[in-house]
């Protein structure tokens, strides 16, 4: 007899909830002290953009690890490679789309990305993935 893990199942997606709501929250608050920073308009365009980006990557990064979580050890390792992959994507496509750009800067926004990541790296990822 097979039993489906409806409870594991669950505790993902809450946890990726929870992972969305608080980083939408760090994420606001990374790109409003990059506009009190910036006071240009094409910057803090930017650094809005990259806070946004950075918000998304990490939210689907951190939602595929809680998955992979209690899982094999081999699924656990592939979904962590496909964060860092994701990450590096969106910085590259960043970099695309910020260059065809007249009306944002790619200082702003890439200076945003990388220090809005980093604090949602050490904030949500501590909080949510701890060893047991």
């Amino acid at each position: 007899m097979r039993f489906i893990d409806s409870s594991g199942r669950s505790a993902a997606l809450r946890t990726g909830v929870r992972v969305a709501a608080e980083g939408a929250v760090l994420a606001a608050v990374c790109a409003a002290a990059a506009g009190l920073i910036w006071r240009e308009p094409a910057v803090s365009a930017g650094a809005r953009t990259g806070a946004a980006a950075a918000w998304a990557a990490s939210t689907a990064s951190l939602s595929l690890l809680a998955w992979a979580r209690g899982r094999r050890a081999e699924a656990f390792w592939w979904a962590f490679g496909g964060g860092v992959a994701l990450r590096a994507v969106v910085l590259a496509g960043l970099c695309v789309w910020g260059m065809r750009r007249a009306d944002s800067s790619l200082e702003g926004l890439l200076l945003s990305y990388g220090f809005t990541l980093l604090a949602l790296l050490l904030t949500l990822e501590f909080r949510h993935l701890r060893l047991r």
